[in-house]
């Protein structure tokens, strides 16, 4: 461990040495530097003590490159995370690239991050980032997602935008290890031997989104052929261990969003080929499913309306995820219903904010609320009072209550 996180520190210095030396090599004038310093505190409601605190720095970095045959920009993000109650440390590059520009398209090749659909807080077709389920307190919610290595190319067809984004690497989402051990069945033991995916060229992942903006509506166009992010636990019943896979996705969605009035209304929806389902009692099925396991396309879609009332913002969305061709022994449901709630109000001139946002898993009658409240001290001072909360129902979070303080530099 402690070899590896030297490697991270190296891998840190060495692309901040490259980018200052670049910087002074051509100009001074053309680097943009920005730091922030958040302390922060979590506080857990139910246990009654500190949940965490630490300090993080981020830095953000940019430099243009202009020569006679280039035009681009460098991006770096890293992130410096020190762990106050255990003393630990932790580094990493949440995105660093290189964006080139040409005529007739642009290139961003490198460590990044990119948000499709139109849905507020829910995945449905945003699913080029694996997820972190790790995460918690979820103060922001890009946060949830970590960043991939990848190749994007941007063309601008008829002032349309269609983006092609090659991943070579697959990288898998983070999971709760100890939700994962909850649900091995009993005197079943865990074997990780075929859940890592082979890095070659015939396991990398292909995305593609066309998208247009119009005076009447907005939509979005995209496939992926890419790895389900979150392995299914295949069974061997002989030596009694659980196996994790991977399994290739086939994924064909798109969005859509319209105003009407002071309503905003937004459509998204996605059809998924080849997602594997776990059976409740595999044992009935041994002889036609031996590992436990069957294969059934699913669909997502989502509704969702934006109404701004005087200074208010209120928002409302249902998903629902369906399982085609089910079969009743399937663990999860056939369908899945989900409602996100949200009223957002700003105050003294945008400089205090305020929001409250609920999550209701209808299936499982779980109801979570994230309220927050933030004030801008000045340009460089911030303040945020937060906590994530299990309202109704039982989950594996425990509540939470966080503040921060941010100072930008």
């Amino acid at each position: 461990m402690k070899l590896l996180k030297n490697k991270y520190l190296i891998t840190i210095a060495s692309f901040m040495l490259i980018f200052l030396g670049f910087s002074l090599f051509n100009s001074v004038k053309a680097a943009y530097v920005s730091n922030s310093l958040t302390g922060r505190y979590v506080y857990d409601l139910e246990e009654g003590e500190t949940y965490n605190s630490k300090l993080i720095y981020e830095l953000d970095y940019e430099n243009r490159i202009k020569t006679e045959h280039i035009f681009g920009k460098i991006i770096a993000n890293p992130i410096f995370e020190y762990n106050l109650e255990n003393k630990t440390e932790d580094i990493k590059l949440n995105e660093a690239y290189l964006d080139l520009y040409f005529n007739n398209f642009d290139l961003r090749i490198g460590k990044q991050k990119m948000t499709w659909g139109k849905s507020d807080g829910i995945v449905v077709t945003n699913i080029v980032n694996p997820r972190d389920y790790t995460v918690h307190p979820v103060v922001k919610y890009e946060d949830q997602f970590q960043s991939i290595n990848a190749i994007k190319a941007n063309l601008y067809p008829k002032n349309d935008t269609l983006e092609i984004v090659w991943i070579p690497y697959f990288k898998s989402a983070k999971l709760n290890r100890e939700v994962l051990l909850e649900n091995l069945p009993q005197n079943f033991r865990k074997d990780s031997s075929e859940k890592e995916v082979e890095e070659k060229f015939a396991n990398s992942e292909l995305f593609l989104r066309y998208s247009s903006l119009g005076q009447k509506y907005d939509y979005e166009i995209m496939s992926g052929y890419s790895w389900d992010d979150q392995p299914t636990l295949h069974k061997d019943f002989q030596k009694k261990a659980v196996i994790p896979q991977h399994h290739r996705l086939y994924t064909f969605g798109g969005s859509i969003s319209t105003m009407r009035g002071p309503v905003v209304i937004r459509g998204e929806g996605a059809y998924i080929s080849g997602k594997y389902f776990n059976f409740a009692n595999p044992l009935i099925h041994l002889q036609d499913y031996p590992e436990g396991v069957i294969e059934k396309d699913e669909i997502k879609w989502l509704i969702g309306f934006d109404y701004n009332y005087e200074d208010y913002l209120i928002s409302l969305q249902f998903m629902q995820e369906k399982i085609l061709d089910y079969q009743s022994d399937i663990v999860q449901d056939e369908d899945q219903n989900t409602i996100t709630f949200l009223i957002k109000r700003d105050f003294l001139r945008s400089k205090l904010n305020t929001e409250i946002n609920f999550h209701y898993n209808v299936n499982n009658e779980v109801l979570m609320s994230k309220p927050s409240i933030s004030y801008d001290y000045t340009d460089s001072i911030k303040f945020k009072l937060g906590a994530n909360l299990n309202v109704a129902g039982d989950t594996f979070r425990t509540d939470v209550l966080y503040v921060q303080t941010e100072y930008l530099f």
